[in-house]
């Protein structure tokens, strides 16, 4: 049913399967690029509920691979987003790499990465995370140090969700 041609027929069928218990998720992981944005964001939510290193680990395997395909920026961020709520502090040298460790010319992507790094920082709350965004708000590069600090200013901060 996960693989039906109706996207409401997928997203009844991923509710089920996730009221089962929480290791279907490995399984249904895959549909985190499902044509359907509705479709998508259960299964963010869903790995977004609470701090969970299942979780937090495919995260960092899809956003450390960077193949995210055919997906927009706001399904970027959301991913990050999502990160730093299931997330831990094994996630933090991934993000800080991602926020202050690109080159000076940014490619297609690196923009809404930076942003998602820093919301996914944000979110963690814990104190070496805002210690990296600290950091990146006295970065030598514009645009890092821009996101950092409007994310620092703004914890409510919602930008392309």
């Amino acid at each position: 049913m996960v693989h039906h041609s109706s996207a409401r027929v997928r997203e009844a069928a991923v509710k089920g399967l996730l009221r089962r218990g929480p290791a279907s998720i490995k399984e249904l992981f895959h549909l985190i690029e499902d044509e359907d944005d509705s479709v998508r964001r259960l299964i963010l939510h869903h790995l977004g509920q609470e701090r969970n290193e299942a979780s937090e680990t495919l995260l960092l395997q899809y956003l450390e691979e960077g193949k995210i395909k055919g997906s927009d920026d706001k399904h970027i961020i959301a991913c990050f987003r999502t990160l730093g709520r299931c997330g831990s502090p094994r996630s933090i040298p991934f993000l800080r790499q991602t926020l202050l460790g690109r080159g000076w010319m940014p490619d297609l992507r690196s923009s809404a990465y930076r942003q998602g790094a820093a919301l996914a920082l944000q979110a963690m709350r814990i104190k070496g995370a805002q210690q990296v965004l600290e950091d990146a708000s006295r970065s030598l590069k514009p645009g890092v140090r821009r996101i950092a600090r409007k994310v620092m200013q703004d914890p409510g901060h919602q930008s392309k969700e």
